[in-house]
């Protein structure tokens, strides 16, 4: 009695977790039966300094490629979930605007559902969610999975950026990181620090005050700065209004054709 309480305890986060997925378009089924096929689009580096490597599928009978602990852990979690039936990892290219540099980015994983959804994953931990140059890529897969009505999932593979929603803000934190931000323009490493700690706040408060104010931050320097312009990201992720309400003039430059230079 025990065993089946925890098993259907575990079944019940794994589907809060892919109920957490957001479809910028409409969310429609495919037929798939040729998922042997199914191959990455890119290779995984294996690196000394990161938690890389393969591992052996059962659901998907061969190995998967993982470039972190947070993937690994997150392959686990899709080996065991009944409602996936298949995975596969780097699906696809994924173009984007970085500025007005075109570039292209790889998901992590792709999950196909037992119901037929398809389901583009990325994982990062709630820092690199908030982190400008991710929120960037996002909004191309955003762009990408509206016209190919697949839903998209940004997780650590137990939370979504709605936890720092959620968050109670502290005012205090944010006085003074909006002060320092009006003086310098820039808040770096080890003043950011600083701040949190003569706050006595948390690390998930900093990145409340971060996503609240629509700041631009990157998480792997802890550099903060003014005006975060992934207005994209901002209307999905954190509104959550329906992608298809944006307005199409104010994104054109945003969104070129493939055909423009």
């Amino acid at each position: 009695m025990c065993l089946r309480y925890r098993k259907n305890i575990m079944v019940q986060k794994q589907n809060k977790i892919l109920s957490k997925a957001i479809w910028p378009g409409q969310k429609r089924t495919f037929d798939i039966d040729f998922f042997e096929m199914l191959q990455p689009q890119r290779r995984v580096c294996e690196d000394s300094r990161y938690k890389s490597g393969v591992y052996y599928s059962e659901k998907c009978n061969r190995n998967i490629q993982y470039e972190s602990g947070l993937e690994l852990n997150f392959i686990l979690f899709l080996e065991q979930a009944p409602k996936v039936r298949f995975y596969w990892e780097q699906p696809c290219m994924v173009p984007y605007w970085r500025g007005k540099i075109k570039d292209t980015y790889t998901p992590d994983f792709a999950i196909y559902l037992v119901t037929g959804e398809i389901i583009m994953v990325e994982i990062k931990d709630l820092p690199g969610m908030t982190d400008h140059r991710v929120q960037t890529k996002m909004q191309g897969l955003i762009k990408f999975c509206a016209e190919k009505d697949f839903g998209i999932l940004l997780t650590d593979g137990k939370n979504t950026i709605d936890k720092l929603l959620k968050i109670k803000c502290n005012k205090t934190l944010e006085k003074s990181i909006l002060r320092v931000l009006k003086e310098n323009n820039c808040i770096l490493k080890t003043e950011c620090r600083e701040i949190t700690k003569a706050c006595e706040a948390t690390q998930n408060e900093l990145l409340k005050v971060i996503l609240k104010n629509d700041l631009r931050y990157r998480a792997s320097k802890s550099i903060i700065r003014p005006v975060n312009r992934n207005t994209v990201f901002r209307h999905v992720f954190i509104n959550k209004r329906p992608y298809e309400a944006l307005n199409a003039n104010p994104y054109s430059t945003l969104f070129k054709s493939g055909t423009e230079k």
